[in-house]
């Protein structure tokens, strides 16, 4: 077996003032322990022979390329010498000061702060202002200000420069930032994370500039373009709020117990959800003309669940499949004025248009949008937006929606190997507890015998062109609630 050699030690030379029987003492301790710790301290009171010249020994340490690094004890005496250039300091600065700004490494030559003058400002030679130097002044700071030393005399830093890595594709293929509300969402974003008593007022004006973009951002159909690219191109450019909107919806999330603040955030999908329709003011319009917002509030919706799921947040996951959203204003017909959350999935007649007109041989274009937008490392995953489209569905299958829920991501979903995570999770009895009211379930075999209900169903049979949804499967309906 080869033995594997220790590199030779570091070699330092010590450049100081002979100021006082005290200072020098306290060099030697320095430099002592130096050593101790591997260091091969040069010091003229160990390496200086008598009948040596001491200049030539001087500049022969300074010049050595054994020589790797240069410690230049700094209190008052000694900065007056190399500014003065007098005697052995001076000497030795006039050697180190074209060394410092010449050819030699930057990293070889540091000043350790002894003391300081009147104003509390540290000594340092002229020639050295500007740079970075250890602080030696306080006893009290010794120990951090030592290693810190120690680190820089052996090349090991404490904070080493991560590995370059890749710019996520999330990022590359990301369309500019929203920059028309993202002053606004910073400060949400902050007074979330603070818990600040106004963070609910900051969301509110968020959400009224948000919608307030996006209307700006209305398709405009023109004669050169397919309708449906129209729609499309309008919704692409939209992403970018919707984007940041996930990011202010994930840190309410994570950060906020204030009921105000998530009543806020469901406030605006109210307004994104307004979208969807036409203004009483608007008097001519097609069928198709609220497409892009239809895509728009149904993916924000999808990724609210999908965070409130993803974090176990199953109090604001409720909150948010039982609120009343008052999305468009009544229009005196025999309704109630307010929506369930199903309002948030609407029919898209561009898409069924793009279908026809392009030929596609697709069972889900939502599908396919809501998958190619949410890439590997996206908020939330497609993982997670597909785990609350499944919810969403039980959900309206199980209560009385006043609407269909279509899971148009689990069309993805068709082939797999693994129920999703929160129905996995619920082989617990305990953690099924907490995720039976967000599914409007009471028990375990109460769950158990509507999946098997409904997967039988013809409701779940038609799903994607008769393709049908391994539903039993996706909820873990056989192994709910059988861990006490």
């Amino acid at each position: 077996m080869t033995e594997t050699l220790a590199p030779p030690p570091v070699r330092a030379f010590t450049s100081y003032s002979w100021s006082s029987p005290t200072h020098e003492a306290w060099v030697i301790h320095l430099a002592s322990r130096l050593r101790e710790d591997g260091v091969d301290v040069i010091l003229d009171k160990w390496d200086l022979k008598p009948g040596h010249d001491a200049y030539q020994f001087m500049e022969s340490m300074v010049t050595d390329k054994t020589v790797t690094k240069v410690m230049m004890i700094c209190d008052k005496n000694y900065v007056e010498k190399a500014n003065n250039r007098a005697g052995g300091v001076g000497t030795e600065s006039q050697i180190i000061s074209p060394e410092l700004y010449g050819a030699a490494a930057q990293d070889k030559y540091a000043a350790l702060m002894t003391d300081e003058d009147e104003d509390g400002n540290a000594h340092v030679p002229v020639f050295y202002k500007g740079r970075i130097y250890f602080d030696f002044r306080s006893a009290e700071k010794f120990e951090e200000s030592y290693e810190q030393l120690l680190r820089w005399l052996i090349d090991r830093p404490q904070h080493v420069k991560p590995k370059l890595g890749a710019v996520p594709v999330s990022i590359l293929q990301a369309a500019p930032a929203a920059t028309g509300t993202q002053s606004r969402a910073r400060r949400a974003d902050e007074a979330i994370r603070n818990g600040s008593g106004n963070a609910a007022g900051l969301i509110r004006e968020y959400g009224d500039n948000l919608r307030a973009e996006l209307q700006a951002l209305a398709p405009q159909e023109n004669d050169a373009e397919p309708y449906d690219d129209t729609i499309l191109n309008a919704t692409a450019s939209m992403r970018p709020y919707l984007r940041q909107f996930a990011d202010l919806v994930a840190t309410a999330v994570r950060f906020n117990e204030d009921a105000r603040v998530w009543d806020r955030i469901l406030a605006i999908h109210e307004q994104l959800g307004s979208l969807m329709y036409r203004d009483p003011e608007v008097t001519r319009w097609n069928s198709h003309q609220f497409d892009a917002y239809k895509l728009i509030a149904h993916e924000a919706f999808l990724t609210t669940v999908a965070l409130t799921l993803e974090e176990e947040r199953f109090d604001l996951a409720l909150a948010t499949l039982t609120r009343p959203y008052l999305v468009r204003e009544h229009d005196g017909g025999n309704r109630p004025a307010t929506s369930d959350f199903t309002v948030f999935r609407q029919y898209v007649e561009s898409l069924e248009h793009r279908k026809r007109r392009l030929k596609l041989n697709r069972l889900s274009i939502e599908g396919d949008m809501l998958r190619e937008n949410h890439p590997s490392g996206s908020i939330p995953s497609f993982e997670s937006l597909m785990q609350a489209d499944f919810v969403l569905y039980i959900r309206a299958c199980g209560s009385q929606a006043s609407g269909n829920w279509y899971p148009y991501s689990l069309v993805y979903a068709s082939n797999r190997f693994s129920p999703f995570p929160v129905f996995a999770r619920s082989e617990s009895l305990s953690y099924f507890k907490k995720l039976a009211p967000v599914l409007g379930t009471t028990d375990a075999a109460a769950f158990k015998a509507f999946t098997v209900a409904l997967n039988a169903s013809e409701r779940g049979s038609r799903l994607f062109q008769h393709q049908g949804l391994p539903i039993t499967y996706l909820a873990n309906a056989e192994y709910v609630g059988v861990i006490d």
